[in-house]
């Protein structure tokens, strides 16, 4: 069954006048209803890509050297009543793509910036209708290659390939399946990892300066208290909620390169991962504006983007 863009319109016809619905998935009801035909319409219809939606996760795939996290893709089952009995309608099998690529058809998810990555960093590459195993190409500095294989089974499957990129001594390039990934130095700090607008996972290096941030809301309470002592308060701050963030900046980009900013800008799943410890942190971006930026429009000259993130949690001191 092919994989159906959850940004589509899909319009399920109930075949009947009126009729009794439910979408099921995994085995639950997700959704209950009567449908009725439209005015000048002879069947009642539905359109469950909104209702599907919440049901789709793409959470964090496993940060291990040669594992493959699968999507776990379910299918939905838009059913109906009659004759007193459930009866299915249709099977449909979404996948969490809102990319509204209309020219998009094909297989590979993964669409990076610039796709640099340091030796201590781990590569996701994400594919859906995989059909056998996955394989990376280590290039090295002498001209050779090393290539290293991800497991994927039971096939087709459709999900995330993760390699660590510094597995191969002297590398300075992986490649996988036309997908390439440069190995920079590793003098950085933080890389950004996120689902881009095509349900894929991918990675950006933060090659730019950065600033972090801690901005307090005191709580203070005021009371009674002796003034003989000066030890003594009469105003207590007894809880302080800490938000960090965090300002990132780039390294120079192409203009292709900036044109694939918008899968990471508009994100709304995205980790801060600290190099150094393979950390991930989850984030939020809060810069609310995608400027297109090319070489032209910045008046002939190289040109970055500046993001501001901020922890997905508040951290509370008392």
């Amino acid at each position: 069954m092919a994989l159906i863009p959850i940004w589509k319109d899909k319009v399920v016809d109930l075949l009947m006048s009126s009729a009794e619905f439910r979408i099921r998935t995994g085995g639950d009801t997700i959704y209950a209803g009567m449908s009725v035909a439209r005015p000048g319409e002879s069947t009642a219809k539905v359109r469950v890509n909104d209702i599907c939606a919440d049901y789709l996760v793409n959470a964090l795939p496993t940060i291990t050297d040669r594992t493959f996290t699968s999507f776990g893709l379910s299918a939905f089952s838009v059913q109906k009543r009659s004759g007193g009995s459930w009866g299915v309608v249709e099977s449909i099998d979404f996948y969490n793509d809102w990319s509204y690529d209309y020219g998009f058809t094909g297989d590979v998810l993964s669409d990076p910036i610039n796709g640099k990555v340091t030796a201590d960093m781990f590569i996701l590459y994400s594919k859906k209708n995989i059909s056998s195993n996955i394989s990376a190409v280590y290039r090295k500095t002498d001209g050779t290659t090393t290539t290293r294989t991800t497991t994927i089974s039971p096939t087709p499957d459709h999900g995330t390939c993760c390699f660590d990129a510094g597995a191969v001594s002297s590398a300075n390039r992986v490649a996988i399946s036309g997908t390439y990934y440069p190995i920079v130095a590793d003098c950085y700090k933080f890389a950004l990892y996120y689902v881009n607008a095509y349900g894929g996972w991918d990675q950006l290096l933060v090659e730019g300066n950065e600033m972090e941030t801690d901005s307090l809301e005191r709580h203070i309470r005021e009371q009674e208290y002796d003034n003989t002592n000066i030890v003594n308060r009469g105003k207590v701050n007894y809880v302080n909620e800490v938000t960090k963030s965090w300002t990132l900046n780039t390294g120079l980009l192409t203009d292709a390169e900036a044109g694939r900013m918008h899968h990471l800008i508009n994100s709304p799943m995205v980790y801060l991962c600290l190099i150094a410890s393979s950390t991930f942190i989850p984030v939020v971006i809060t810069t609310n504006t995608c400027e297109y930026k090319t070489y032209k429009n910045q008046g002939n000259r190289m040109f970055n983007y500046q993001l501001t993130i901020e922890l997905a949690q508040n951290r509370i001191r008392r």
